[in-house]
This record gives C-alpha cells, sequence and structure tokens, in this order.
C-alpha cells in the first residue's frame, strides 16, 4: 500500500484568490500553504530556494503560465501547487503577463524526482488544451484533478 499523499490536492489550488502582484508576494503565499498542509518545513528556506532559482532566468511559459520550482531540503513531500490569479501580474521583466502559477517543490536529496515532476508539469503546458483548461476551472478541486491528471496521478 501506496502511503505517499498525491502531488496536488484540492487544498494546494486556488481560483482567483488575490495571492500578491509579483512573482515573489505569490511564490511566499504558496510556500505558506504547502507549509499549512505540512509538505514543507519552513517557509522561508523553501521560498528563497525559490527565488533563488526564479534569479537564474524566468520560469514564465508564453502562454501566460509562470512555473517556478526549487529542490529544498525544507520540502517533507514533492508537491505542485496550482494557483488561478484574479488578474494577470507582471512576474518578470520581458515576460508574457501570468494568470496560472504552478510552484513545484522537491526535496533536496531527489534531483530525479524533481527533475520528473517538472518534465510532466512542462509538458502538459505546452498543451493548448490544458492550458484553456486551467483558465476556465471553476473550483480549486477541477484545478488540482487537471494539475493530477497531466502528471498521470489522480
Amino acid at each position: 500500500m501506496n502511503d505517499t499523499p498525491p502531488v496536488i490536492s484540492p487544498d494546494l489550488a486556488s481560483i482567483d484568490q488575490p495571492l500578491g502582484d509579483d512573482s515573489a508576494s505569490i511564490i511566499r503565499a504558496l510556500a505558506t500553504r504547502l507549509h499549512d498542509a505540512g509538505r514543507i518545513s519552513d517557509i522561508d528556506v523553501f521560498t528563497d530556494a525559490a527565488l533563488a532559482r526564479e534569479a537564474l532566468g524566468s520560469t514564465v511559459l508564453p502562454v501566460g503560465i509562470a512555473m517556478p520550482h526549487a529542490r529544498s531540503a525544507a520540502v517533507t513531500t514533492a508537491s505542485v501547487t496550482a494557483a488561478r490569479l484574479p488578474e494577470a501580474v507582471t512576474w518578470s521583466s520581458g515576460t508574457d503577463p501570468v494568470r496560472i502559477v504552478l510552484l513545484i517543490a522537491a526535496a533536496g536529496d531527489d534531483p530525479d524526482g524533481y527533475l520528473a515532476l517538472l518534465q510532466k508539469v512542462a509538458t502538459a503546458c505546452v498543451k493548448t488544451s490544458f492550458v484553456n483548461e486551467l483558465g476556465s476551472a471553476a473550483t480549486p478541486e477541477q484545478l488540482a484533478n487537471l494539475v493530477a491528471g497531466a502528471l498521470g496521478r489522480r
């Protein structure tokens, strides 16, 4: 029997909730959601790791999705948080405005799991139908189920 929780669940998804007006505040808000769900041990450590990765190069895809991600010792359970923002925000200079954020968190000692999760999310995000479905999800449950389906994990 597998006791590993799903990578995403409805408590890790939000629809049209204000989370901040820039990438740092949105990443922190989503990290807080991970912490509240018991998936990371330290909000600051994980947020710093995600922002350090973001500083290496923007994670914004041309379709208005930001895919911030990090490996960190603070991660206790590999997870994805999903948010559709109430209004598009400027994520980083020179990128398209972002309305959907998929934050990927992986344990610091699991590079293979991290890369596999990152690849699955990125592969899904290049499909127009997936992007459209994310944009039209009506509930956090629908948003979580869409992401779980794209990852092959329901």
